[in-house]
């Protein structure tokens, strides 16, 4: 059986739906109160005839990365464990919680994973955990991790948690490490690139000027199974299937969404104000801020991901970035984006 961390998120949710359609028995690990109902959804919008059915077909258990009894019961019986479970933040308040969630819980989840004897660990990391390029701006897997001021929190946070995955491999555990660059997919719009979906459909004005990498969610997924379900252990993937600019990534988005894609380039000097005023917004309303010094600097930074070893690897061949848009947009004509607490799929 198969124990998937993070069933809940963008990345989790496809590849339960990978293995659960692909005929393999999954249990998922959420935290108390985590709505399942999002999941569902996608689960009907890729197989509408059979999306109840396979959803089904996860076993939920409740657990926290945090609890280690959790985290030995929700290890019965199982052989192979994949590691999506992350906190994403930019925001200097959450550093030290995504470091405990990112870090500690890893730590906690591979070293329960040693003393069950698991076959295999596949964890679920981010290009941000490769580290800043010094020359070309190219991102490869044999790039060295350097300490800098540039890093961001959720990149050290990841970097951390890949550090413990290696230990653990040390140790004896067979694993291998993904790093998918930004993925594109259905999912939460308060979360991840999904965001980025909605903020253009509102009628997002600025763009940036940095180029980065994207990858469907779906892809991902495939990949990960695939390289669980090989002899391949102890080696890192880059996922990544395009490098484009914000400017094409958000005129994608306006094109699939009916919206006017962005008109105005944000260069350095007006992203510099922009996180700013909105650090200044969200003292004065006590709302989360939109927008962050990390996230507004990071946005006008050009880096290219080399995907190469995975399809020299396994054969992998990623889908355009056109089409991961196009499916996320789709998604979200059909279904209501928002979800309340209690939302619940009709019957």
């Amino acid at each position: 059986m198969n124990l998937v961390t993070g069933g809940t998120g963008l990345v989790g949710s496809h590849l339960l739906f990978e293995l659960v359609s692909g005929g393999r028995k999954v249990r998922a690990l959420k935290r108390q109160g985590s709505n399942t109902e999002l999941v569902k959804r996608l689960f009907l919008w890729y197989s509408p005839d059979k999306g109840r059915e396979l959803f089904d077909g996860v076993e939920w258990v409740e657990g926290d990365l945090n609890d280690i009894v959790s985290l030995q019961e929700a290890m019965d019986g199982i052989r192979f464990i994949y590691h999506c479970a992350a906190v994403v933040s930019f925001l200097p308040e959450e550093g030290q919680m995504m470091m405990k969630a990112n870090v500690e819980g890893t730590a906690n989840l591979v070293n329960v994973a040693l003393l069950n004897d698991i076959e295999k660990f596949c964890h679920c990391s981010s290009v941000a955990a490769l580290g800043i390029p010094q020359k070309d701006n190219i991102v490869h897997e044999a790039l060295v991790w350097k300490t800098s001021g540039k890093n961001s929190r959720y990149a050290i946070s990841k970097y951390g948690s890949e550090r413990e995955v290696w230990r653990a491999s040390e140790e004896g555990l067979p694993m291998v490490v993904v790093n998918p660059s930004v993925v594109i997919g259905p999912g939460d719009p308060a979360r991840s690139s999904a965001q980025l979906y909605q903020s253009v459909k509102n009628g997002m004005k600025f763009y940036t000027s940095g180029v980065t990498g994207f990858v469907d969610a779906r892809d991902v997924a495939t990949a990960m199974v695939a390289l669980m379900e090989s002899d391949i252990c102890n080696q890192r993937f880059i996922l990544s299937s395009e490098d484009l600019s914000y400017k094409e990534l958000f005129s994608l988005f306006a094109h699939y969404s009916g919206a006017k894609p962005p008109k105005y380039r944000a260069g350095r000097f007006l992203s510099e104000i922009a996180w700013r005023m909105e650090k200044v917004r969200s003292f004065m309303t006590g709302q989360k801020p939109l927008l962050s010094k990390e996230t507004a600097r990071n946005a006008n930074i050009r880096r290219y991901f080399s995907n190469e070893k995975v399809k020299r690897t396994i054969g992998m061949e990623f889908r355009p970035v056109k089409e991961a848009t196009e499916n996320t947009s789709r998604f979200f004509k059909k279904y209501p984006v928002y979800l309340s607490p209690d939302f619940r799929m009709p019957s």
